[in-house]
């Protein structure tokens, strides 16, 4: 037979443990339901969200040392099961102004999250060595030193070189994510406004 109790729990360790459970519940409920983000979910009839489901379900923040994910309870704990940011989980409420998706677990890196730095400058290395070079990126981040550089030729060396201003040793641990570099900023075209309407 199916217990929530815990083996050798007496009646009143339950009880209290239960009265625990149901105020937990009611914080996160009462967070849910005070998020902007999700009231704007509850009015839109095209989404399966109401105030009965969200009481039933509540969306949560479940954090972690380096980041954090948004969404109902089981949902991110599956997503994040094999993710590595530190200390954690922790199930916390929403707080008022938090965005998320109504249909998957969104994700907030945190200022200080290894994992957010290494994603984005494998991205950055990407952006720079262009469309035909780019697969060195994840070549370089699946293999061993020894075995890249071994695989790697001297055109693609010479262009590591050329581009980025290091050696390939050096583009291997960017890749690999054990060192970050200040690579160029992204070249963003601006728009002006010069206060002219179109006739």
């Amino acid at each position: 037979m199916l217990t929530l109790r815990f083996d050798g729990e007496s009646d009143d360790e339950f009880r209290v443990r239960a009265e625990r459970a149901v105020r937990v519940a009611k914080v996160l409920v009462s967070a849910c339901l005070a998020n902007r983000c999700m009231l704007r979910y509850i009015a839109d009839p095209s989404l399966p969200y109401t105030e009965d489901s969200v009481r039933v379900s509540p969306t949560v923040r479940v954090e972690y040392e380096e980041a954090i994910a948004i969404g109902d309870l089981g949902s991110c704990l599956s997503a994040t099961a094999s993710k590595r940011w530190g200390d954690g989980p922790w199930v916390m409420p929403l707080e008022p102004d938090d965005e998320f998706f109504p249909d998957r677990v969104a994700y907030v890196y945190r200022a200080n999250s290894l994992y957010n730095r290494r994603f984005e400058q494998r991205r950055r290395l990407k952006e720079l060595l262009g469309k035909r070079l780019r697969p060195l990126v994840e070549t370089a981040k699946r293999r061993t030193k020894t075995l890249f550089l071994d695989l790697l030729t001297r055109e693609e060396a010479d262009a590591i070189r050329r581009i980025l201003n290091m050696e390939p040793g050096a583009f291997w641990r960017a890749c690999k994510g054990t060192t970050f570099h200040n690579f160029p900023p992204r070249l963003v075209q601006g728009e002006l406004d010069f206060g002219c309407e179109e006739a």
